[in-house]
């Protein structure tokens, strides 16, 4: 499998409505990124382990400068959620295999735009970034095992649960069990023609 150069197959920005876009993450946005994560630190640390160790805008500065570079390798491809221009999540391809056309979805999403369906579209359309762009097989999302509204984004895009892997993450509230999900691409082209027939628009 021969995937697209980076800089061809990343696109700088994913246009998802009028008032709604992806756009590449990029060091210069560390500021403004630590400063929704401290605004939601609560929220967010209950499911996330790296929460608790981003205490201060360098340490954000030195994620997002990693993923600039794992994206120069076609590693990841990694992105902030646009509403209207505010900054409400960031979202993330990464672990990207070449070889056996794989990689996992990663998210977090403010406080403040969940239930509004911004989740859901984004990692619609990162998901035709992945099968369509790149030509990847297969695409996995690992959710918490109590998070119910991070497992139901998978769910309603049809994702196939598949097993859960005991006590596999560490956070603040003690371990978890997290539960895998995955999209095969026929299952996603199938899907696809399914929607566009019924007319859906989001």
């Amino acid at each position: 499998m021969n995937m697209p150069e980076p800089e061809s197959a990343f696109p700088p920005a994913i246009p998802v409505s009028a008032d709604f876009e992806l756009r590449q993450l990029e060091p210069s946005e560390a500021e403004e990124i630590f400063a929704v994560v401290c605004a939601n630190r609560e929220h967010l640390a209950r499911w996330l382990p790296w929460v608790e160790s981003t205490r201060a805008v360098e340490d954000t500065r030195k994620f997002l400068e990693q993923v600039s570079a794992n994206r120069a390798e076609a590693k990841t491809a990694a992105y902030s959620l646009r509403v209207r221009g505010a900054l409400a999540g960031i979202i993330g391809l990464h672990d990207i295999d070449e070889a056996n056309g794989t990689a996992q979805i990663g998210y977090w999403l403010a406080a403040d735009y969940e239930g509004q369906g911004w989740m859901t579209r984004a990692v619609r359309a990162l998901l035709g970034m992945a099968f369509d762009g790149l030509g990847l097989e297969r695409i996995e999302i690992r959710c918490a095992a109590g998070n119910l509204r991070s497992q139901a984004i998978p769910l309603r895009l049809g994702f196939t649960y598949e097993g859960t892997l005991r006590s596999a993450q560490r956070l603040p509230g003690g371990r978890v069990d997290i539960r895998v999900y995955s999209l095969l691409r026929e299952e996603w082209s199938r899907l696809r023609a399914a929607r566009r027939n019924s007319g859906a628009s989001r």
